[in-house]
């Protein structure tokens, strides 16, 4: 025994301003030494009156003081048989507005060894216990950034794939907001985020564990072995119940819809519910469930492709222009070219457009393209005599950096007063602020304006009026008809009528043959593009 005293005595001299807790029990339990560390933070006791005592008299005391704390726990009682702790007890902390006494979690990392007397005897045990609280509360905070969506605190993307590698969930269904890129833009995107959090609360109040895993996207994982019939029963409830749903925006109420993938596949199962929510609002449709034989997958694997061919051709100088003549039906000489661009391949093959202007545009090559036209067709009339086109999209207009590169090119090439834009009046033309402003800068500099394909769906003549063009493109569709289709006719003869009084002029696409030819002359078009009249092709 006083060989142990004197441990103690030693102990109790080189721990006494030691943070870590230590403490020397004896084989019954009794306290033969504990640290300043250990009986304040832990025992609510002093190293004196220590000795001789176990866990259950500190905790029977405890208790007594907190009867309305069943929770609390001395160090002693838990940690015997383990390496980390953790504790839960009272200590005197007032909450001022309410004076109840408040829990604290205490997080310990705990080491022990039996204690040995000089004759190699188990006498007892030794150990140490450090507060990592604050370490562990770090890594928590480190985890909920890593894995948690710090605008709905739901799991996110990289929580969704851990959770899938780990758990094997059978089925993967995902979210997709309906135009919430329009609900931002419309109502700014403090409200867009308030109408995140209200989805997040409603799939959290019907007891979904729900993932935010992109913006405006949330999926639910299955572990369950349902059908992929049941499975999509099951969806269409609950889109029927979220239709119901109203969501607040400051005092207006609004609906939101989904477009849902459902995928139900043992392997990538992330990645083919996106490629199946990618299917439904490509076409347009509630629901797409994920076929394997369907072949979704291998369209996404093409549109990669192409887009990495465009890259490559932008990179080598392979995007080209060709240019159509466009006609003067007064003179029958070409008064002026359509600008149209091309692609060629690594096998020298011409790429028309319609293979890669799509995914150009889907994945923001689409203005580079645009660029690269104007600096070629500049160019190439920089010392010529005729006027020519470009096609520009409303996202080119939009595009602050394109139209400065426009502007620098015309003013550089000195080719402003000869160049014409076109603009297609179905895609997007009512964002009249963007529209109008570039109108007014580049005919500022003596550019003109022309509306494409005008004449079918959403054409609207108050447009032409507002956007001030010089001229007016008739839609292709009218054009082939227009020589048997009488009600065409009397549409084409409109739009002249209005192009004269307005002082714009006119150019039928599409013109294909003679009898085309001369009805639109007979009409009063003023320009004639078309295969009859050339076709696309570089010029030198």
């Amino acid at each position: 025994m006083d060989e142990i005293l004197q441990s103690s005595n030693f102990l109790k001299l080189v721990s006494k301003h030691l943070p870590d807790m230590l403490w020397a029990k004896d084989l019954e339990g009794n306290y033969l030494f504990a640290n300043e560390a250990m009986c304040k933070n832990l025992l609510m006791t002093t190293p004196e009156e220590v000795i001789g005592k176990k866990d259950l008299f500190f905790a029977a005391r405890e208790r007594n003081k907190y009867p309305d704390n069943p929770q609390w726990h001395t160090f002693g009682e838990i940690c015997s048989d383990t390496d980390f702790i953790v504790l839960e007890h009272m200590k005197p902390m007032i909450f001022e507005e309410s004076g109840n006494i408040k829990n604290k979690l205490t997080y310990l990392e705990v080491h022990k060894a039996p204690l040995i007397d000089a004759n190699g005897n188990t006498i007892g045990t030794i150990g140490s216990g450090r507060d990592v609280t604050a370490q562990f509360l770090l890594e928590q905070k480190i985890e909920k950034l890593a894995y948690f969506d710090q605008l709905t605190s739901l799991p996110n993307r990289q929580k969704i794939l851990l959770d899938i590698n780990e758990k094997s969930p059978t089925a993967c269904v995902i979210f997709n907001i309906d135009e919430f890129k329009e609900i931002n833009d419309f109502f700014g995107t403090v409200n867009g985020d308030k109408i995140l959090q209200e989805i997040a609360n409603w799939f959290l109040n019907i007891d979904f564990e729900t993932y935010r895993i992109d913006g405006d996207e949330f999926a639910i994982l299955y572990y369950d072995d349902i059908s992929i019939e049941d499975l999509k029963s099951t969806i269409e409830n609950l889109l029927s119940l979220f239709e119901k749903e109203l969501f607040h925006i400051e005092d207006e109420l609004i609906h939101v819809q989904f477009s849902v993938g459902i995928a139900k596949v043992k392997d990538n199962l992330l990645t083919k519910a996106d490629i199946a929510v990618h299917s439904a609002k490509e076409n347009k449709i509630r629901i797409s469930i994920y076929e394997e034989n369907a072949n979704i997958e291998q369209k996404f694997k093409k549109n990669i492709a192409i887009a990495a061919a465009i890259r490559e051709a932008l990179l080598e100088n392979r995007i080209i222009c060709f240019y159509q003549p466009i006609v003067d039906l007064k003179t029958n000489t070409i008064a002026k070219y359509e600008t149209l661009v091309r692609m060629i391949d690594k096998n020298n093959q011409i790429i028309p457009p319609l293979d890669f202007l799509r995914v150009a545009k889907k994945t923001k090559l689409y203005s580079y393209i645009t660029k690269e036209v104007i600096r070629q067709a500049c160019k190439t009339f920089e010392n010529r005599k005729e006027y020519f086109s470009i096609n520009l999209s409303i996202d080119d207009i939009k595009d602050a950096s394109t139209v400065q590169e426009i502007i620098n090119t015309i003013i550089k090439t000195k080719t402003a007063s000869r160049i014409i834009f076109e603009i297609l009046e179905s895609e997007g033309i009512e964002n009249y602020d963007e529209v109008v402003n570039f109108i007014t800068q580049i005919k500022a500099l003596g550019a003109k304006i022309a509306i494409d394909d005008f004449g079918t769906g959403y054409s609207n003549f108050e447009h032409i009026l507002k956007l001030n063009v010089d001229f007016i493109k008739i839609d292709g569709t009218l054009i082939k008809n227009v020589v048997h289709n009488e009600k065409h006719k009397i549409i084409v003869e409109t739009i002249v009528d209005f192009a004269k009084k307005i002082k714009a002029k006119t150019i039928a696409e599409f013109v294909s043959d003679e009898a085309i030819y001369l009805t639109i002359k007979e009409i009063g078009v003023d320009f004639s593009q078309g295969y009859y009249t050339g076709k696309p092709a570089e010029l030198i």
